[in-house]
């Protein structure tokens, strides 16, 4: 019986050891898209997840980042990103992010998530900051995150509320290309002046 329960608890623990060491050192390239962990036999928690993503804005300034915490219990690994609704390219970028995470290249965009490191406990008081593109910027964007509270339970699409573009301002891609309608029509109408003239 004895010799019984300890190959019992040798198994166990040399389960959750190799499971332990499947991506401690943050999310692979291959999660970019689905944001799932692929951690080995283990899905996704199906019940509400008890974190929240919480940018410190409703709206975004193209250029000017924007603080963005995950709030809930402690939690070891995670991966963050911003998107427009409905889609899994990521937008902007992340500044140099906290101690023991660091940044992704997503889809060949650089700097575009944000994961962990190792799997130390990380809790309310870690801060990431987003920037937003300066140019062809969304009206609209959320943050999307996968917080793993262990190797066993993580949940997907925890999302914030969407931040809106401030009112009134312009993306630098609309302006460039507002300018060259503006030149293009002024040539035009020249060359009409001229024609008429001649």
């Amino acid at each position: 019986m004895v010799c019984r329960d300890f190959v019992v608890y040798c198994v166990v623990f040399l389960t959750f050891s190799s499971l332990s060491r499947c991506f401690p050192n943050g999310a692979p390239l291959s999660a970019c898209e689905s944001m799932m962990p692929r951690h080995a036999g283990v899905v996704p928690q199906s019940n509400a997840a008890p974190y929240t993503v919480e940018p410190e804005a409703s709206v975004f300034h193209p250029g000017k980042p924007v603080r963005v915490q995950i709030l809930g219990p402690q939690y070891n690994g995670f991966l963050l990103v911003a998107r427009r609704d409905g889609s899994s390219t990521p937008l902007g970028s992340w500044q140099i992010p906290p101690e023991n995470t660091q940044l992704l290249q997503c889809f060949g965009i650089a700097r575009s998530a944000v994961t962990h490191l190792d799997t130390s406990p990380r809790n309310n008081s870690v801060t990431f900051a987003w920037v937003p593109p300066d140019s062809a910027c969304p009206t609209a964007v959320k943050f999307v995150a996968t917080v793993a509270q262990s190797f066993q339970i993580y949940w997907l699409n925890v999302q914030s509320h969407p931040l809106t573009k401030a009112p009134g301002i312009t993306c630098c891609g609309v302006k460039f290309f507002s300018t060259i309608g503006i030149i293009a029509a002024l040539f035009l109408f020249s060359f009409l002046v001229i024609g008429s003239n001649s």
